[in-house]
């Protein structure tokens, strides 16, 4: 407790939050974070209410998805030629706008995939304008601080999208669950109409000699140059790719980890695992919020793989952890209803791999914001969406083949191992 009476404590948090441009933000992202977290959840599971497949299920997946890889690169770019306030304004009021679509009465799957497909792609505008707004809003020397709640934010609608969106959805009904969270987004974009930006939001202007293809691949040439030249952000784009391919692939093992090696049931797959690595994020964000100007950021991302690399290797370990002496010695001495299982173990690493994914995607984020310009900040965000959902669909596909061959525990130690070499390797290069 003390730990979080002093981070909430630190200057740098306060500040930040004191900047009432990006308090606005923030509230304006959680609504517009907690509509889009919860929206993905219900129409998953009115899906597969009305069509008992699982197919159906993959295919709002994939309608969910396949824009980020096809439209993110293209979004980035015209979003660098706009005011990004704009953006974020307009597109919270299209998402609400197309979920108000749900209500029309219809059973044609056709109709559910084109609208979530609709919804995704004004996504991909969104995202490459929201991260790129906080050095407008914030200085430099808050960026840290700054960052830390943007991700606990991101986070606790995350899990808080995880938990509400079935009760609503069972107490609400489909026609008011959907009004919800259109009035969620429609808050959203009211918040983002009271900022006022501390630096000028320069847009790239464009060209009236050109076609917009020409003018297309001259503008991603300029950005996959500066990329090339900046070798911060170039980096920062990489482990940030690694690392959140690296929860698309363990959100793939999830299930297969649950039922093989906790035997259990899949169901607990929330409260086991996303809900402790979710709470990890949040914890992680807030005191690296609070420690911003103790830590040198490459120590703290080298740190975060190695710690996750732990992690990885610990997690199928975790049924002979429990035989182990120690925690045989606790369970003799604690009271019955604290006795330590499996469970709880699992929960704690998954907890500590969440604080150790902060460790990486608070730093990363807070260097391509300090080493990019304006100018190319939306391009550089666009690039970003398109690799990591590029990247992520290999290996997802073949950590599922590998898992049904060889095992989920072996697959998951052989990527732990991975990543520990990969963190330790940053230290002597």
């Amino acid at each position: 407790m003390d730990i979080l009476k002093n981070t909430l404590r630190s200057n740098d948090l306060v500040n930040a939050l004191k900047n009432r441009s990006f308090f606005l933000m923030m509230l304006s992202e959680f609504f517009s974070q907690l509509s889009y977290n919860m929206q993905n959840f219900v129409i998953i599971f009115i899906i597969y209410e009305i069509y008992k497949s699982n197919s159906a299920v993959s295919g709002v997946i994939l309608s969910f998805t396949i824009p980020a890889v096809v439209f993110s690169i293209f979004a980035g770019v015209y979003v660098d030629r706009w005011e990004k306030k704009k953006v974020l304004f307009i597109t919270n009021l299209l998402r609400g706008f197309i979920l108000l679509l749900f209500l029309i009465p219809t059973t044609r799957l056709s109709i559910f995939y084109s609208l979530t497909f609709l919804l995704s792609i004004v996504t991909q505008f969104f995202l490459p304008a929201e991260a790129p707004m906080i050095p407008l809003l914030v200085e430099r020397k808050l960026l840290i601080a700054a960052n830390s709640f943007f991700t606990i934010g991101i986070y606790t609608t995350v899990l808080l999208g995880y938990i509400l969106s079935g009760p609503v959805l069972l107490s609400l009904g489909n026609t008011n669950t959907f009004i919800l969270l259109s009035i969620l987004y429609f808050a959203s974009a009211i918040f983002i109409l009271f900022i006022k930006t501390a630096k000028k939001d320069k847009v790239v202007e464009e060209t009236e000699d050109t076609g917009i293809i020409v003018s297309f691949i001259r503008e991603f040439k300029q950005v996959c140059s500066f990329i090339k030249n900046t070798r911060k952000v170039a980096g920062a784009l990489l482990l940030l790719t690694i690392s959140q391919g690296l929860l698309y692939i363990f959100a793939a093992l999830g299930p297969g980890y649950v039922s093989d090696i906790l035997e259990s049931r899949v169901e607990n797959l929330s409260w086991v695992l996303l809900a402790p690595a979710a709470f990890g994020m949040i914890v992680g964000s807030l005191l690296i919020g609070s420690m911003s100007n103790k830590f040198n950021l490459r120590n703290m991302i080298t740190a975060g793989f190695i710690t996750a690399g732990i992690i990885f290797i610990l997690l199928p370990m975790a049924s002979k952890v429990e035989s182990y002496r120690i925690v045989q010695f606790l369970n003799i001495y604690l009271p019955h209803l604290f006795e330590i299982t499996i469970e709880h173990l699992i929960m704690f690493f998954a907890f500590i791999g969440g604080i150790a994914n902060s460790m990486v995607f608070v730093p990363s984020n807070t260097r391509i914001q300090e080493y990019t310009s304006n100018e190319y900040r939306g391009r550089v965000y666009g690039l970003l969406n398109a690799l990591i959902g590029g990247v992520s669909f290999l290996p997802v596909a073949l950590a599922g083949g590998m898992a049904d061959i060889f095992g989920v525990g072996s697959v998951i130690v052989t990527i732990g191992i991975g990543i520990l070499i990969f963190g330790i390797s940053r230290i002597f290069y």
